[in-house]
């Protein structure tokens, strides 16, 4: 009995964690930019959009050791050294579409990532 108990607990365990998903928020929404979350939010101190310049401008409690940019189809495009925990991307570096971000902070080896949508 304790075995079939065992067993079980260890099947919930496994089938909850497989079908959790990360709660996805959206750090900025506005007609033309849409930054949404589906890492740790907790990373993030600020997160703007500045239409007159076209920036996209993160604030993280902790320094950026590298930003990584992939394209649509998961490709790293870019990889950029940040060393600080303020940084500033302007849109013309992406193009119209969906990307992904991902941040490493110091010290770290987690990816936090990003969705990043250009209209």
């Amino acid at each position: 009995m304790k075995n079939l108990i065992t067993i079980l607990t260890v099947l919930t365990v496994t089938f909850t964690s497989a079908f959790a998903t990360t709660p996805e928020t959206t750090l900025i929404s506005t007609e033309n930019v849409e930054v949404v979350s589906i890492s740790d939010l907790d990373i993030f101190s600020t997160a703007n959009f500045d239409a007159e310049t076209e920036n996209l401008s993160f604030s993280t409690n902790d320094d950026i050791s590298v930003i990584q940019i992939f394209n649509e189809e998961g490709e790293m495009e870019f990889q950029l050294p940040v060393m600080s925990n303020n940084v500033k991307i302007n849109k013309n570096l992406f193009g119209e579409g969906t990307f992904k971000l991902g941040f490493i902070l110091q010290g770290q080896s987690q990816l936090h990532t990003t969705m990043v949508t250009l209209k």
